[in-house]
């Protein structure tokens, strides 16, 4: 088990009394961070530390924990609705994994994906490139980039409280969502009920924002060969099917939560589903290939779109899998984050 996986679990209190310990351990750290964190905002409030200028509009998605919010399909989102709209939109990114890139460019071929860690020399990059209008990706606690549209997302199934890094998950407490446009409460396994609940108490730490929820389900199951061409990646709907294929599963990730999406799969699947977690980002290679099909055995794969972009190249080797796409839905509050977006780009 690699570090970053044992603390994700231990954040859930899935490690036991080591764990716990552990966590007892960092509590100094975490009230260091915590006074960096109130620290920074502060002098970005102040005025003290400035935001770059841009020529464009920008848009952040972002969200207040690590990972499993769903922030790269609801930025994918909001890059088809700009290009149905006829803008020119670029997605900026740190890039994290070469997964995500892959994962922007099957879904939103002809998007550029810009790849800086600078946010700021990123989006400079994209307005001399022809971009209109920037997603940040992942750009909430990124202040130095100046925005104009701010849309933080919460999940459902990790609440609204938690400890800081390193104890816990959330990068900020709750009441950073002051500084948020819009919230966008998103669900993948969790109840109406439970995202409300998210929904209200995020509310109430932000009350100028608006509100909307959305529901990150499974669309379509698409088999690993149709997913990709000679060309590169593609989501295909030949051979796609709303419904999983039977038998027994095994389902294969390397994404920051796999928890949301082996519950997914294991209330579709017909058959026995096992999980082989690696970890987030994970690069794969063929010594993982090969273990896969031993854990595999008479079992048919299932992976998600982030894996499926880096298994591409294996599919010959793998036995027969499937790749789960997720589809964005909306429970309420489309209109309103739609008129948001609308009204920022022609303030610009």
């Amino acid at each position: 088990m690699s570090l970053r996986v044992w603390f994700r679990r231990s954040w859930d209190g899935r490690t036991g009394a080591p764990g716990r310990f552990t966590m007892r351990l960092l509590v100094p750290v975490e009230i260091l961070y915590r006074t960096g964190v109130l620290l920074r905002n502060r002098c970005y409030d102040a005025g003290i530390l400035r935001k770059c200028a841009s020529s464009i509009p920008v848009i952040s998605i972002g969200n207040l924990v690590v990972g499993g919010t769903g922030k790269t399909p609801v930025a994918s989102w909001l890059l088809t609705g700009l290009s149905g709209m006829g803008h020119r939109p670029a997605l900026v990114t740190r890039g994290y994994g070469a997964d995500e890139i892959l994962f922007y460019q099957v879904r939103n071929p002809g998007v550029p994906v810009v790849v800086d860690t600078s946010k700021c020399k990123a989006v400079q990059r994209a307005a001399r490139h022809g971009a209109d209008v920037a997603v940040l990706d992942d750009g909430f606690q990124h202040r130095a980039a100046r925005r104009d549209l701010d849309i933080v997302l919460l999940a459902a199934e990790q609440g609204t409280e938690g400890a800081l890094l390193p104890r816990g998950r959330f990068r900020e407490p709750l009441r950073a969502l002051s500084r948020a446009d819009a919230i966008v409460v998103t669900r993948k396994v969790a109840t109406l009920n439970e995202a409300r609940v998210t929904g209200r108490a995020a509310s109430a730490s932000a009350p100028q924002a608006v509100l909307g929820q959305i529901h990150l389900d499974a669309d379509r199951w698409t088999p690993l060969e149709e997913y990709v061409s000679s060309d590169g990646p593609r989501p295909s709907p030949a051979g796609s099917c709303s419904r999983p294929p039977p038998g027994d599963l095994l389902a294969v990730s390397s994404i920051a939560e796999p928890d949301g999406f082996h519950e997914m799969v294991r209330s579709r699947a017909t058959g026995v589903v096992e999980c082989m977690v690696f970890p987030d980002h994970h690069a794969f290679r063929r010594t993982d290939v090969l273990r896969i099909v031993d854990r595999a055995g008479q079992s048919l794969i299932v992976t998600t779109e982030k894996d499926a972009v880096k298994l591409k190249m294996f599919f010959r080797e793998l036995p027969k899998t499937y790749v789960l796409c997720l589809g964005v839905t909306w429970d309420f509050g489309q209109e309103a984050v739609s008129e948001l977006i609308r009204q920022a780009l022609e303030a610009c």
